[in-house]
């Protein structure tokens, strides 16, 4: 548990967990089979999985210190962003993704986290505290509940990463081409990391009583 508003020695492990992870999923890329039709040769990273694994399985505090860590090494010069790194960085297309990762970090770990009474509806939130009920009794997580998290974060890191560039680059053609290259060719991959970082998730959270 957390005390006051300082950092435990487990979050800092998280921290640097969450980190590690970030680095790793940028610099993974997978390439569907060329002979698969439609799809051969699609590629993605891995990148937004290690956002999702820290934060559902640390939390979100953790969660969004790791991705200030994560943004702060890449603008600081190290070579952690899918393009490089440094602060001519800022003025990246797709750093407002990297942005994303901040609110998507805390919505993901907060959602992940989420203590549910049973005998209450499960649509309540934030949930209301009973005191006949033991916290033991609470209803375990979900892949459906880590898995809604996961969607929720994929939708505000698009949603920061579009707001970003219309923000920064001129209304023109070349607007619309950098839409469909950060927010349309990227998104299916993001969507089954999405789904495989629930399910690996959950059972990592089962193997560590989370």
């Amino acid at each position: 548990m957390r005390s006051g508003r300082l950092l435990t020695p487990l979050e800092w492990l998280w921290i640097a967990i969450g980190v590690i992870l970030t680095i790793l999923g940028t610099l993974t890329q997978v390439s569907l089979p060329p002979q698969w039709p439609g799809v051969g040769g699609y590629s993605f990273s891995l990148q937004i999985g290690g956002v999702l694994l820290t934060a559902c399985l640390a939390g979100p505090v953790a969660a969004v210190c790791a991705q200030i860590v994560y943004l702060g090494l890449g603008l600081a010069g190290l070579q952690v962003f899918a393009q490089g790194g440094g602060w001519q960085y800022l003025y990246q297309p797709a750093f407002g993704y990297l942005l994303g990762f901040l609110p998507a970090a805390w919505a993901c770990g907060t959602m992940a986290f989420r203590q549910t009474d049973p005998h209450l509806p499960r649509a309540s939130f934030p949930p209301r505290p009973n005191p006949y009920v033991q916290p033991s009794l609470s209803a375990p997580v979900r892949l459906q509940d880590l898995a809604a998290a996961g969607l929720v974060a994929l939708t505000l890191v698009h949603l920061t990463g579009i707001t970003y560039l219309l923000a920064t680059q001129p209304w023109n053609g070349e607007l619309l081409q950098l839409l469909r290259l950060y927010s349309g060719y990227t998104l299916p991959g993001q969507l089954i990391v999405v789904s495989f970082a629930a399910l690996l998730a959950l059972i990592l959270r089962r193997l560590l009583l989370l």
